[in-house]
């Protein structure tokens, strides 16, 4: 029995220490993320796939013009569950890398805006969660600055890109989507070690270094 409770802890140990490696990279590198767009996907016009199809060589591209140029987008797949069934639906693509400290500094002044009490949650969380609400659009905003990682936004509700993103996330990024992007911006924060910065720092300047005796010279 002892021996069972012996591998048991071992192999929580091993999973909290996959997850710290998780989020270690996660800090590193960042992460990639999709978000589907309202549009559904049309065919290229049929001389182009006539074109494609005989001359594979030499494929003709072919843009939907409703999209955006800047934009990283692809075809893809999808399970709808109401019809279950499989859709096609274009996938914009971003990569969220690790936050500069500008934009951490950014992110902090915005989150200064959001008032947030645990209690009231607890005591009336359909009340409290519907006061909520309002804050949709300062989240679509915080998710913007993140993902744009601009550290040079002094002002991001004046900022095109920042409003133009946050635009775009208005449209497309559901609740469930927009939380998991909301914990991947809080882990690539990285508030431990940032903590470990300001404790280094501290310690640089709190450490008095010994003074060297000068050689006296007879």
């Amino acid at each position: 029995m002892e021996q069972l409770n012996n591998e048991r802890e071992l192999t929580r140990e091993e999973r909290l220490e996959i997850e710290e490696k998780a989020i270690q990279a996660l800090v590193n590198m960042g992460v990639k993320f999709n978000v589907p767009l309202k549009i559904n996907p049309v065919k290229p016009p049929r001389f182009i796939r006539w074109w494609n199809k005989h001359f594979p060589n030499h494929v003709r591209m072919w843009r939907d013009k409703r999209i955006p140029k800047g934009w990283d987008v692809s075809e893809t797949e999808v399970p709808n569950a109401a019809l279950q069934t499989m859709e096609r639906v274009y996938m914009r693509h971003f990569h969220l890398k690790p936050l500069y400290l500008g934009t951490m500094d950014c992110l902090r002044r915005l989150y200064l805006n959001i008032e947030y009490d645990e209690e009231k949650i607890q005591a009336e969380p359909i009340q409290e969660s519907k006061r909520l609400f309002k804050y949709i659009p300062l989240m679509a905003e915080i998710a913007a600055v993140a993902v744009l990682n601009n550290p040079v936004v002094a002002d991001p509700s004046k900022d095109k890109e920042v409003k133009a993103l946050k635009a775009f996330f208005m449209e497309h990024l559901t609740s469930t989507r927009l939380e998991k992007l909301a914990d991947v911006i809080s882990q690539m924060m990285n508030p431990g070690g940032f903590t470990s910065s300001i404790r280094s720092i501290r310690e640089i300047g709190t450490t008095n270094p010994k003074k060297l005796k000068a050689n006296r010279v007879e």
